[in-house]
C-alpha cells in the first residue's frame, strides 16, 4: 500500500512512487538553500522515473532569521507547484540578494521581477504545514524525511547520504 503524504501542497513526482521524501524548508535558510539544490541535482533522476515522490513543506517557523522567508512564501501560487519549484530554486540561488533586505524591497522585488501577488489562502497551508511540524516535532530547517525517517542537514544528510538512504529505501 502506498503511503499518502500528508500536506503534500508542493508535491513532486508520482503519488504512487516508492520511496517518499518530504523537506520542512524556510526560503530564508541558508542550509535549505544548500538542501534545495542539492536535492534538486540528487532526485531529479529518480522524480523522472517515478521512483520517488518529493515534498516540499515551506515551515513557516517563527524565527527572526526566518521571517522573510516566511514573507516570500506568501507570494508563492501553490496551484502551479512547477512554477513553484522554480520559483523557490530561483529564490534559494538568490538568497543573499534578498534575505538581508527589508520586506518592501522582498515585496517589491516579488511583485516587479517574479510577478507575484500575496495569495491569501497560503495562510491556512502555512498553518496545516506549522500544525504538522509541531505534530511531528519539527525543531528546525531543513528537516528532511525519507519513507518516514527523520534527518537533519547537514548534520546528519548530505548529498551522498540522500542518495544512499533513497536507494536502501527501494529494498
Amino acid at each position: 500500500m502506498t503511503q499518502v503524504i500528508e500536506n503534500a501542497f508542493l508535491s513532486y513526482g508520482k503519488e504512487d512512487a516508492p520511496v517518499k521524501v518530504e523537506v520542512f524548508l524556510n526560503l530564508a535558510c541558508p542550509y535549505c538553500a544548500t538542501f534545495f539544490q542539492t536535492a534538486d541535482e540528487t532526485l531529479t533522476p529518480y522524480l523522472e522515473n517515478g521512483q520517488v515522490q518529493y515534498v516540499v513543506k515551506h515551515y513557516d517557523k517563527p524565527r527572526e532569521m526566518l521571517l522573510y522567508g516566511t514573507l516570500a512564501n506568501a507570494f508563492l501560487d501553490y496551484s502551479d507547484p512547477q512554477r513553484v519549484y522554480q520559483l523557490m530554486k530561483d529564490l534559494f540561488a538568490k538568497q543573499n540578494e534578498w534575505s538581508e533586505s527589508d520586506s518592501h524591497s522582498i515585496k517589491r522585488l516579488l511583485n516587479e521581477e517574479y510577478g507575484l501577488q500575496e495569495q491569501p489562502e497560503n495562510i491556512d497551508l502555512s498553518l496545516k504545514i506549522t500544525a504538522e511540524a509541531i505534530q511531528r516535532q519539527v525543531k528546525m530547517v531543513p528537516t528532511v524525511f525519507v519513507n518516514g525517517k527523520e534527518f537533519q542537514f547537514p548534520v546528519e544528510l548530505d548529498a551522498n547520504s540522500l542518495k544512499r538512504e533513497v536507494e536502501e529505501a527501494f529494498g
